[in-house]
Parts: structure tokens; C-alpha cells; sequence
């Protein structure tokens, strides 16, 4: 069988593969080790060759080099997706959840989860076209969501929705990003003047729901809201990632 060159006695073989101690950061027990291992359970009628012996010497550091490399670029990547998230800090943005769920809100703060930036956004409620037809005039309305808190007093809060700004409006709204409650949420609007009496056009039995749509003519409304709520500002927190983020608009100066 052909001689082995010793890893510590032959400098000029060393040089051409880096360091003798290193082989470019390849762990040299490790790959002693497997050397020897090969080695043992080679054929002693057919031995391998010196040229076999670097060949897989250079397949070896190659494989590595490779595996560095490819964890230098998921740092660059990571270092470039978690400046892009930083910078949309205050920015509004549109997005989907991993739900599914098209959701509109502040971002608020960046979170890293398994690598991948996580953007956390304070989502308020919003009136939007819906999806299908319904018999809703054109015009302005308020709508004001009501819930009973845990010690029986009435909270709500307020959504607008002026017809003119919902882009394909066709007698729908869907009020979107409700905040979760403990119990039923019912669903007042008031005239295509955006003032009067409101009235109810639904209730929502799960308080967990966060979309309602609309569909109900002015004489189609129920009972008149007739008690007097405490007011809220609400907002629910909802994380996204930064892949599905598809519209943005950057925080004013």
C-alpha cells in the first residue's frame, strides 16, 4: 500500500490546503478520524492511492466551505430583512396573517422568531367594501360595535365608513379587525348621513371574531341602540411576517 503523508511532515501539501492545523476550519481530529476509519475497512487488495486520499481530502473541505458560506449569506439575509423591518417602525402597513386574514395597522415593534423578523402591528377597526352584493345605499354611516364588560357595564367603540372611499362598493361593508370580547358583539349603524339614530344590523355570537359584514337597507335595521355605552379606542395586537407584508405607508415626519 502506498504511504500516507504524515499531516505534521510534509509542509508543502499542507500550504496548498491552508493551515495544518485547520484545513480551511475542518475539525482535524474529526477528519483524522474518519480517515483512519476508511482506512480500516479498505480493501488490502485494492488500497487506496495517495491522488484517491486528496481527492476526498478536497471534496471534504469543499463541503464545508460550501456550509460556511451558505451561513454567511443567511446572516447577510437576516441582517438586511431585520433593517427593512426596523425602518417600518410607526409605518401603516397592509398584510396577511399566517391565517389568512387581511388585516391594516401600526407597526409597533420587531420581533425575531427562528430567524425570520416578525412585525407586531396595533390593528384598530376598519370599514371596508365587502365581497358581495347587499342593499346598503350610498352614502356615510357610523357604525358602533356595543359589548357587555365582565361587571355588566356597556362598552363600544366607533367605525366610519363613507361609501365614496371603499373601493369596489357594490351595497356591502365589512367592518374588519374587531377586537376580541368575552361575550356577543351587536352591530349599530345609523343613516346614510353618518348621524341619527343607530340601529341594529347584527350581532356577532362569538366574541372571538373579528370581521363583520353588512348588508342591510335603512328599513331593514333592528332595535335603536337606546343606552349610552362608554367609548373605547380599541386595538388588537397582530404579528405578521415580514413576507407578507403588501402595502406600506412609512410614518409621517
Amino acid at each position: 500500500m502506498s504511504q500516507i503523508p504524515a499531516a505534521n511532515n510534509s509542509p508543502s501539501r499542507d500550504q496548498a490546503f491552508g493551515a495544518a492545523n485547520s484545513l480551511n476550519d475542518l475539525d482535524l481530529d474529526s477528519f483524522l478520524n474518519l480517515m483512519i476509519a476508511e482506512l480500516q475497512n479498505q480493501d488490502p487488495l485494492n488500497p487506496l492511492e495517495n491522488d484517491e486520499l486528496l481527492a476526498q481530502i478536497a471534496q471534504i473541505r469543499e463541503v464545508g466551505a460550501t456550509d460556511r458560506l451558505t451561513e454567511t449569506l443567511d446572516s447577510v439575509l437576516l441582517g438586511q430583512n431585520v433593517a427593512s423591518a426596523t425602518n417600518l417602525i410607526g409605518a401603516d402597513v397592509v398584510a396577511l396573517t399566517e391565517e389568512g386574514e387581511r388585516v391594516s395597522g401600526n407597526v409597533r415593534r420587531v420581533t425575531i422568531d427562528e430567524g425570520q423578523p416578525q412585525l407586531d402591528l396595533a390593528v384598530g377597526p376598519v370599514a371596508v367594501a365587502g365581497d358581495s352584493e347587499g342593499n346598503i345605499e350610498e352614502g356615510q354611516y357610523t357604525y358602533e360595535v356595543v359589548w357587555d364588560g365582565p361587571d355588566g357595564a356597556e362598552f363600544s367603540f366607533e367605525v366610519t365608513a363613507n361609501t365614496d372611499n371603499l373601493a369596489n362598493f357594490n351595497g356591502a361593508i365589512q367592518v374588519t379587525n374587531l377586537p376580541e370580547t368575552t361575550g356577543e358583539k351587536r352591530v349599530y349603524r345609523t343613516d346614510t348621513t353618518g348621524t341619527g339614530e343607530r340601529r341594529l344590523v347584527g350581532t356577532i355570537d362569538d366574541g372571538k371574531k373579528s370581521t363583520f359584514t353588512d348588508f342591510k337597507a335603512a328599513d331593514e335595521r333592528g332595535a335603536v341602540l337606546s343606552t349610552q355605552p362608554q367609548r373605547l379606542g380599541v386595538a388588537r395586537r397582530v404579528t405578521v411576517t415580514l413576507n407578507n407584508v403588501a402595502q406600506i405607508e412609512p410614518p409621517t415626519e
